[in-house]
């Protein structure tokens, strides 16, 4: 029998840290077609099914505590200081510091494995949030049958409307979700292709990918704005394309559908709320949305409030990754500018919004024109979000995932 350690080492022994050229799948002169690697993929459904495990502990617990508690309003001023110290000095604190936990426990260097560990302390974190406040869909807690799948999802699970129970998967729907993994790869795999031979940067500048030392003229330069458009587009596509993946997983496992979690936010925005609302990963805004907007906004009664506490809690939580993707020590709160950019610009739109000639005139420009308008109002400021994922090596860790042509360098 093996130990603890001896297992880890059986199942995560390989750190996925060799030369990309070596899943060389055959080679063109310089150029070689890689396929991604089978260590990683060997990996990936451990750790998803990890953090369903623990998802799944978790469940009951919230269930029985808070939604259950708010729903039945029987509340005793015990029970309301028992699941405040359950959901503030024990599940919360638990979720985020699992993370960490397993990667020192199992060696994980892989940068793109470690992301696999961040569904549960951003998803699970924000669900227990809303858990404790009050805001757990209807569906989801209509029995815990139903909050034991939505907890334990990685990210969407999809209800039946009629029957108000989580919908089953069929075999065409699974079909669907992997013909659609496979178009991802390749829209993905091509175009991390064409950016890893320029250092993810396609147009060089002046100033390096992570630093604010960019001036007023260089971040509204074209050349700029079309560096940050495909690094953005490149991790839209790949959260698309693994959203997916592990929500497949968790199909397979429960045999539930999922909902989408990113739905085309580079190419059909049509206003920056429409844009981190509905478009760009739709699983966080539903945490963030009822786990933070709601209860501030309930709390101040304004809209304006609730929409910046949720950017806030948005940009401490990507923060909070890039800690435990990179490593990274130094606080330099770059993701909170981003996404505090952000509010203001969704604050601006509701102030705009609300004048009728500003209405009449956005039904008169062409969508793609708005689309446009919409990504140029943040992608000057984009490099804040990506910068240092391009230079701690996050998208070159992706790229063992994905089937890509490389060119050795003459």
């Amino acid at each position: 029998m093996y130990d603890i350690d001896d297992l880890s080492y059986k199942l995560f022994g390989n750190k996925i840290d060799y030369d990309l050229f070596d899943d060389t799948l055959f080679h063109f002169q310089s150029c070689v077609f890689k396929y991604p690697s089978v260590a990683f993929f060997n990996q990936l459904p451990l750790l998803v099914a990890l953090q369903i495990f623990v998802s799944a502990l978790l469940a009951y617990p919230l269930y029985r505590l808070n939604v259950e508690t708010i729903i039945t309003k029987n509340e005793t001023s015990i029970m309301l200081i028992s699941r405040t110290v359950f959901t503030f000095l024990f599940a919360l604190p638990f979720v985020f510091y699992q993370p960490i936990y397993v990667i020192r426990a199992l060696d994980i260097h892989h940068i793109g494995l470690r992301m696999v560990l961040m569904t549960l302390p951003i998803n699970g974190g924000l669900r227990i949030l809303e858990s404790y406040f009050g805001f757990t869909s209807t569906l989801c807690s209509k029995h815990f049958s139903n909050y034991f799948a939505y907890f334990c999802c990685p990210f969407i699970l999809k209800f039946d409307e009629k029957t108000e129970e989580p919908a089953r998967a069929t075999m065409k729907y699974i079909l669907e979700k992997l013909k659609m993994i496979g178009l991802y790869f390749i829209y993905t795999g091509s175009l991390m292709s064409i950016l890893w031979h320029y250092d993810w940067e396609l147009l060089k500048i002046g100033p390096k990918v992570d630093s604010f030392d960019h001036s007023f003229r260089e971040l509204v330069s074209w050349r700029h704005l079309i560096n940050n458009y495909l690094v953005a587009l490149t991790l839209s596509l790949g959260l698309q394309q693994s959203t997916c993946g592990v929500s497949l997983l968790f199909t397979f496992a429960f045999g539930y559908q999922t909902e989408d979690v990113v739905l085309s936010p580079m190419f059909k925005s049509t206003s920056v709320s429409d844009f981190w609302g509905k478009r760009w990963n739709v699983s966080v805004h539903k945490g963030l949305k009822n786990g933070a907007y709601k209860p501030m906004r309930k709390l101040t009664n304004s809209r304006i409030m609730g929409a910046l506490s949720a950017f806030i809690v948005s940009g401490i939580i990507h923060e909070y990754v890039n800690l435990v993707l990179f490593d990274v020590v130094e606080y330099k709160s770059k993701q909170v500018m981003f996404f505090c950019w952000n509010a203001c610009l969704i604050s601006l739109e509701y102030f705009l919004g609300s004048f009728e000639s500003v209405q009449i005139i956005v039904t008169k420009i062409p969508k793609p024109f708005i689309t446009a308008l919409v990504l140029c109002s943040a992608l000057p400021v984009a490099h804040l979000f990506t910068g240092d994922w391009i230079v701690h090596g996050y998208f070159d860790a992706v790229m063992y995932a994905e089937t890509t042509i490389l060119c050795r360098s003459p």
